[in-house]
């Protein structure tokens, strides 16, 4: 079954000529077939994550650099080379626990593909409310960050994932840039 679904996930393949001018050549999610395109957004509901990354960068006017990232992990690399195959974007990677890595991390990629293909393959319960919010944050890191949206997109960071591990909070960060913009807290 796995590689009946690897061949009808090749979107890529074509009896046509290709060429830069060919548009039946260019990707599009509409092209991913229903039972693939559903079977990696099940997939991602349990495998995959939608992030926000911080990270301290003292040649960014802020200090810290936002980025946006979509990654899935499993001990089996099929399904992540079958999501990197589809969406023809990402990269793949061993993971330090013996399993393997998928991720994309391209702006671009994330806003054209990425984002697109969860719209069109819609998750469901916590997860479609962590895209929703990954979605927000792309659009405005897309337009370009000024200090309000900057702090916006830090906010929606604050709320994803459950508020996860995080290595840098946003108290943190704001105060390296901005100390009098965090939000009042308790002084201990």
């Amino acid at each position: 079954m796995l590689d009946e679904t690897v061949v009808i996930a090749d979107a890529s393949s074509s009896d046509n000529a290709s060429g830069a001018d060919n548009q039946q050549e260019r990707f599009s999610i509409d092209a991913v077939p229903p039972n693939v395109g559903h079977f990696l957004a099940g997939f991602a509901l349990g495998e995959g994550s939608f992030m926000l990354v911080c990270r301290a960068r003292p040649d960014h006017r802020r200090g810290w650099r936002i980025s946006a990232a979509f990654n899935a992990s499993q001990i089996d690399v099929a399904p992540l080379e079958l999501f990197q195959r589809t969406l023809r974007c990402g990269t793949i990677r061993k993971a330090g626990n013996g399993g393997w890595y998928f991720e994309v991390n391209n702006l671009r990629d994330i806003k054209t593909t990425i984002v697109p293909f969860f719209r069109r393959f819609k998750l469901v319960g916590q997860k479609a409310l962590e895209f929703e919010m990954f979605e927000r944050a792309v659009d405005l890191i897309s337009a370009g960050l000024n200090d309000a949206t900057y702090v916006e997109v830090l906010q929606i960071r604050e709320r994803m994932n459950g508020g996860g591990k995080r290595r840098h909070t946003m108290e943190k960060i704001l105060r390296d840039y901005t100390p009098n913009s965090v939000p009042s807290r308790a002084q201990g």
